[in-house]
């Protein structure tokens, strides 16, 4: 059961387009959204800034933390109220808070107390990375132990979800997920040898009905042929406190075009 979806903001163009799935994630899923943002202390503290603070003639350097703080933390309010906005329209109860920390430890943390998590592929910087992920995208994916939904910048309302089911235990879950989430959205499962009749086992507990396929091609190439508005839940292998990714899985975490959850 998803009891609620934490959404994390630094105010980008990738992170509206999570903050729009986020929403979206939450009224399929019937529950709460978490806005968070998180006041990175590696600018306030770090010895570029520090530097910054002694030509601009703050002294000592918290003098000029004292001043930057506010700034940032009125950036992470207008982000938060964007969420805000969106979630209200849509009919969806919503919180909001805003940690000092590290961006991808303290989403971590949060994540802790959430069933999905929702962040953009990338952040403030994308225009100057080249990776199929952002530093805290990646850093969050790595470390956490819950579903994670990487989301493009821009929204397009998922038709159906999308669901890679093999005879790993991480499948099972990814198919779970899928059905808690989607309401009365399409499932396409997308399966491998004969795993068909366990994942129609499964959906029948859940009242559910769904197209099938059978994998003849690399998943990766499967995935890449979707559209940007089919949204893929595929299985990863969970650690004790943080998600394995198996090399599949991220080739289809880059070659995704549009919205991917990745399941513990």
């Amino acid at each position: 059961m998803i009891r609620n979806v934490l959404v994390g903001t630094d105010g980008s163009r990738y992170a509206e387009g999570a903050a729009r799935y986020g929403v979206w994630a939450a009224q399929a899923a019937g529950t709460k959204l978490i806005g968070c943002y998180v006041l990175d202390i590696r600018l306030l503290d770090g010895p570029f800034f520090a530097r910054l603070a002694a030509m601009l003639g703050f002294a000592p350097a918290t003098d000029f933390r004292a001043a930057a703080e506010p700034v940032l933390r009125g950036l992470g309010e207008t982000a938060l109220g964007f969420i805000a906005e969106l979630a209200r329209k849509a009919g969806v109860s919503y919180e909001e808070v805003i940690n000092s920390g590290p961006v991808a430890t303290t989403l971590v943390e949060r994540a802790q107390r959430a069933d999905l998590v929702v962040i953009g592929r990338q952040g403030d910087h994308a225009e100057y990375e080249n990776d199929m992920l952002g530093n805290v995208a990646e850093g969050v994916l790595k470390r956490v132990n819950t579903a994670v939904m990487l989301a493009p910048a821009d929204f397009e309302k998922p038709s159906r979800v999308v669901v890679f089911v093999n005879d790993k235990p991480s499948a099972e879950e990814a198919l779970r997920f899928a059905a808690d989430l989607s309401g009365g959205h399409r499932i396409l499962v997308i399966h491998e040898g004969e795993t068909r009749a366990n994942a129609e086992k499964l959906l029948k507990g859940y009242d559910r009905e769904a197209e099938y396929e059978g994998l003849t091609i690399p998943l990766e190439e499967r995935i890449a042929t979707l559209d940007p508005g089919e949204l893929v839940v595929i299985g990863a292998t969970g650690g004790t406190d943080h998600l394995i990714l198996s090399q599949r899985t991220q080739r289809a975490i880059r070659d995704a075009t549009g919205p991917i959850i990745v399941t513990a």
